[in-house]
Order: C-alpha cells, then sequence, then structure tokens
C-alpha cells in the first residue's frame, strides 16, 4: 500500500472522533502543507502521529475528509465490496425480507456519503461526496454482483452534492430504466419512479410504521396529512378502515397515491391535494371528527437554528389533530428531523394534547427501521421518531 498524505488533527476535536464520529470539519485539522489530490485517501493522526482513521480528502467541502475505517487499509474495491457485503448481512440479520429497502446507508454502515437502495432489481445509488462520485462506476459494478441488479440508476440530484462541488445528475449508469420498479411495500402494491420519487424513490423508512398503524384503522374513519405516495392512507384501507381521507399539498403526489390505490384495490380513499396546515384548521374549525389520524411531515428543520419555529409547528398540527379526536381516537404522529430530540418531540406533542384537554394513553413508540441503522456516536444516523397516542 503506498504512503498515505497524513493529516492532523487539532486537540478539540480528538474525543468526538476517537468515539466514532468520522467527520473531520477544516477547523479540525492543522494547515495541510502537502499536495493532496481532492477524493484522494488519506490518514488521520493525532500530534503525535498516532494512528486514528482513514478516509477520503475534499479540499472544497466543509468537511475536508469523512472517515471510513479505523484500520490502516486501502480504500479499494476489495474494501468496498466487504463493507457492502456487510451492510446486506446486517439487514439479513435483522431479518429484512423485502422486495424494497436500503442497503447502504452512509455514515451507519461506514460508508459516508454513499447510499444504495433496492427497488426489485432495480439497484439506486447516492454518491453524495466527491470521492464516492469519482468511484461511482466501481460501486455500481459491485452493487451489481452483489444484489444481481438488472439496473443501476443514480439518483444524485441531491443539493448536498453542491457543498462537494459537484454538479446534479441522475440516469442509468447500468442497463436500461423500463417504467416504474413495481415492489411490495409492506402490505402495499405500489409503482415506484425511481427518477422522480422522493430520495431514491419512495420513504423507506416508514414502511414498517404504515403497517403498524394499519393495524389499528379497522372499522375507523382516518385523516392521513401530508401523504405523499399514500403509504398510510393505503395501509389504513387494506387495515379495514371505514373512511379513509388522505391530504398532500403536491399535486404530483396525489397524483401517485391515487394510481397505488387503484393497484391495490382500494377505490373509496378521498385524496385530496391541499395545504394540511389550511386542511387541519378548517376540518378542525368546522367541528369535523375522525377516529384515526396520521401526521407524517417532512422535516420542518434542517438546522438547530431553527428547532424553535420547527417545534411551534409541530405543536400547531398535533393540536388540530387532537381537538379533532374524542375518546378512543389515535393520532399516530412523527418527526423526521434529527435536530428534534424524542424528547423535545415527546413533551411538544404532550403539550399539544394539554392545550386541547385531552388525556392520552402511550400505545407505541416508533423508529427507523433496521435498515437505517443507528450509530450512537452519529447522532446524525439517529432522526425518526413517533408516536401513537390514544385519547382516553
Amino acid at each position: 500500500m503506498e504512503l498515505m498524505t497524513k493529516l492532523i488533527l487539532k486537540k478539540h476535536c480528538l474525543g468526538r472522533i476517537i468515539a466514532g464520529h468520522p467527520w473531520v470539519f477544516a477547523a479540525d485539522i492543522r494547515p495541510v502543507t502537502d499536495a493532496v489530490e481532492d477524493g484522494a485517501q488519506v490518514d488521520v493522526v493525532d500530534a503525535d502521529g498516532s494512528f486514528i482513521g482513514t478516509g477520503f480528502y475534499n479540499s472544497k467541502s466543509k468537511i475536508p475528509v469523512r472517515i471510513l475505517s479505523r484500520e490502516s487499509t486501502e480504500l479499494d474495491e476489495v474494501f468496498f465490496e466487504q463493507r457492502i457485503r456487510e451492510a446486506i448481512d446486517l439487514r439479513k440479520r435483522s431479518g429484512m425480507d423485502a422486495e424494497a429497502y436500503r442497503v447502504v446507508w452512509s455514515e451507519a454502515d461506514f460508508l459516508p456519503g454513499l447510499i444504495i437502495d433496492l427497488y426489485g432489481d432495480i439497484c439506486v445509488i447516492q454518491t453524495l461526496t466527491l470521492a464516492m462520485d469519482q468511484r461511482k462506476a466501481m460501486i455500481a459494478r459491485v452493487a451489481t454482483e452483489l444484489l444481481k441488479a438488472s439496473v443501476v440508476v443514480e439518483r444524485n440530484d441531491v443539493h448536498s452534492r453542491q457543498f462537494e462541488g459537484l454538479p446534479l445528475v441522475k440516469g442509468a449508469i447500468q442497463g436500461v430504466i423500463e417504467g416504474a420498479a413495481k415492489v411490495r411495500l409492506g402490505k402495499m402494491k405500489a409503482s415506484v419512479d425511481v427518477l422522480a420519487g422522493q430520495k431514491t424513490g419512495v420513504y423507506l423508512d416508514q414502511i414498517e410504521n404504515q403497517v403498524e398503524v394499519g393495524r389499528h384503522c379497522g372499522g375507523r374513519k382516518v385523516l392521513d396529512c401530508f401523504a405523499y405516495q399514500g403509504g398510510f392512507a393505503i395501509h389504513a384501507a387494506l387495515g379495514g378502515a371505514s373512511d379513509v381521507w388522505a391530504v398532500d399539498i403536491s399535486e404530483e403526489a396525489i397524483a401517485v397515491c391515487r394510481k397505488n390505490a387503484i393497484l391495490n384495490d382500494c377505490p373509496k380513499i378521498k385524496w385530496k391535494a391541499s395545504n394540511v396546515f389550511d386542511e387541519l384548521n378548517t376540518r378542525q374549525r368546522g367541528g369535523e371528527k375522525f377516529d384515526l389520524i396520521i401526521l407524517d411531515p417532512p422535516s420542518f428543520t434542517k438546522s438547530r437554528e431553527k428547532v424553535e419555529d420547527a417545534l411551534r409547528g409541530y405543536k400547531e398540527i398535533n393540536l388540530r389533530a387532537f381537538k379533532m379526536l374524542e375518546k378512543g381516537g389515535m393520532l399516530a404522529t412523527f418527526c423526521c428531523s434529527h435536530h428534534v430530540d424524542d424528547e423535545s418531540f415527546r413533551s411538544i406533542v404532550l403539550d399539544a394534547s394539554f392545550d386541547a384537554r385531552r388525556i392520552v394513553r402511550l400505545c407505541r413508540t416508533f423508529a427507523q427501521p433496521a435498515d437505517h441503522p443507528i450509530i450512537p456516536a452519529i447522532p446524525e444516523t439517529e432522526y425518526l421518531k413517533g408516536f401513537l397516542f390514544e385519547v382516553v
């Protein structure tokens, strides 16, 4: 193995990085005196020269180094194959037996900047850092072999790539895309557009939670807010709901919902393209009641500075929802921002129940599934939380 350039860490960040966080910020390293090519492998050491980890370098990024290994090893195709194989094995050990799931989740699978999702025999990758992007042909080759994929698609239309000096692109890397992927998501049949859908096609992290919420919908009048592609609404209908309303601000999303409803023989779901805040306000002020309400909003904050604003948003929608629930009614409420921790979210939802004069029972807590593993030393890997409350 060739001799690696060594980047020296400053003392203030040693604890965090030695504990397992892979991000090395520009302020964490002493000035780089050697000529290091962007995308090249570098070693990270402390002031005494002791090895800490190895990763890829990008001078254009606010995070110049992301550590991939705590061992002195070459980050070549053999390394990537082993890491991806380990990620696949982890899902198998966790009992994942799905047609669509997240195969590799960036830092949580010790491949920072790389996401691999599988939809049937279509593999979708996102290379979110310069080094991963430089190696995407190799990654596609390895993924094809390990996952037996017939098509590999890149969904590199993610704005975070711009922080790495990368363009926004999407399309097939290997094979030919022949229409949408037809897969089962939980109990629901779905047609997934891997080029136009959110993330890499759908929100894979909510599938198990959709199945669980569906179990509570039998005979109930259900309102699904922020419906996206209809996962919760369709699982509610499949679970025996007597009446289902679903709302999303996007006309395009509602059009996909209608198609998925047809696939699942759920013709009675009432879909509406509308602002959820306005819809909740109108329905609540109009005295409408539901037996089960689902709140699965997009992240209300991407930064710590906006957390208070986000909490006000969560408070408003949960308050409106509780006011539309009577005794025995249930609220499934979610938050997908890692900047809002479980306790803060739970507290704001309980504040909403208090203001609505509803006494509630906590029936279930929700989290992200096994294909989105959590590394406690990397707080960013833990983001999805939710609760199922019953009004008593």
